[in-house]
């Protein structure tokens, strides 16, 4: 698996750090910090569904061979 999916697992490591680094104290809608905060968590959910969905396909693929 991780060595199919070792691009989406960098990206999944690069926002959850993201995520981290993100002030919440300070949390209003104007900055771009917030809107790249939103962001990182979409790419995070998306990099999370391709990894499963490339993963199902394998699992057929592999069962139907």
């Amino acid at each position: 698996m991780i060595k199919r999916n070792l691009g989406l697992v960098l990206v999944i490591i690069a926002m959850i750090l993201n995520i981290l680094n993100f002030g919440f104290s300070n949390m209003s809608t104007k900055p771009l910090s917030f809107w790249l905060f939103l962001a990182s968590i979409f790419v995070l959910i998306t990099a999370f569904i391709k990894i499963f969905i490339n993963e199902n396909k394998e699992k057929k693929k592999t069962t139907s061979d």
